[in-house]
């Protein structure tokens, strides 16, 4: 197929003269007539008859234009979409996230982001910490958000904290606790905790914080999904311990007790790991920012409702 000589040919019929075809088209009327000659040679049909005034389309030439419209639409979109591109953001992000991540902060980022740049595609993988960094030295994933860096560095990985929140203590009705009244973290001695697994990073980290404030818990229960924990939170006498964002709603007002653990203040880290050897993309930088604004902006909430409590007490 020709595509020049098929926009000539839908040029001429729509036109009805090969002069207003050849300006329309920017060429000249006897180049434009050449390439009709040529095209009907190449079909084997005549497409057109000649008059004093102009053209007549013949009923092959009917036909053809029929058959041509599609095409040249379909060619136009996508030029036309290419265009819209140019200067967009476009191509695939493949992204590891954490669950605490995914939960608190990842539905807002997406829906605005999605908006924005259409023309970028997403892979987005949920897991713990290990999994998720082997994937990014692997090249599976163009990078990932964990919580706790191992204190070694990773050969092959760069690594940046985006955010620092305080853990908090969450539980549901049948423990009694009062919303948003500071908890320390002796006080969870006894308690029955949902934590996530030792092979979640997160666990030895808790682990390591209660030890050095002596605190043993009554039992522990792994659950490395956060859908789960926060049901069966909400159904139990058990608690968890979570970093803001992902309770954020809670402190808001929901359904489960917040509660602010101090003395000591557990620090939670959002730390992003990319290949050292390879930069990220456009798209990948954009979609980063827009988490890290994301995580600022639950940080002024969290700094608001606490306000209002300390204000209130």
């Amino acid at each position: 197929m020709n595509f020049r000589q098929m926009q000539y040919f839908a040029a001429v019929y729509e036109e009805g003269t090969f002069s207003r075809a050849a300006e329309r088209e920017n060429g000249t009327q006897s180049g434009l007539s050449q390439q009709i000659r040529n095209l009907e040679d190449r079909l084997g049909v005549r497409l057109f008859e000649r008059t004093p005034h102009g053209v007549v389309a013949t009923a092959a030439g009917k036909e053809y234009y029929a058959h041509c419209v599609p095409i040249l639409q379909s060619v136009h979109a996508a030029e036309q979409q290419m265009a819209e591109m140019r200067g967009s953001l476009s191509g695939a992000i493949n992204a590891g996230l954490i669950p605490s991540l995914t939960k608190g902060a990842l539905a807002s980022v997406l829906t605005a982001f999605t908006t924005e740049h259409p023309f970028v595609e997403f892979r987005i993988v949920e897991s713990v910490s290990q999994p998720l960094t082997d994937m990014v030295v692997g090249g599976e994933l163009d990078f990932a958000i964990v919580p706790v860096m191992p204190e070694t560095t990773v050969p092959g990985l760069s690594r940046r904290v985006l955010a620092r929140e305080q853990e908090l203590l969450l539980s549901g009705p049948a423990l009694g606790m009062t919303n948003m009244a500071p908890v320390a973290l002796a006080d969870i001695a006894g308690m029955k905790l949902v934590l996530p697994s030792p092979a979640n990073s997160r666990r030895p980290y808790l682990d390591r914080q209660m030890a050095s404030a002596n605190v043993a818990p009554g039992r522990i229960m792994a659950i490395d999904g956060m859908i789960g924990t926060f049901e069966f939170i909400a159904e139990s006498d058990w608690a968890t311990i979570l970093p803001v964002t992902n309770c954020i709603a809670e402190a808001a007002g929901g359904k489960l007790t917040v509660n602010p653990i101090i003395e000591p203040e557990i620090t939670f880290e959002f730390i992003l790991i990319e290949p050292s050897r390879r930069p990220l993309s456009a798209a990948a930088r954009t979609f980063i920012t827009a988490i890290e604004a994301r995580l600022a902006e639950i940080d002024a909430e969290w700094q608001r409702i606490l306000g209002q409590h300390r204000g209130a007490g």
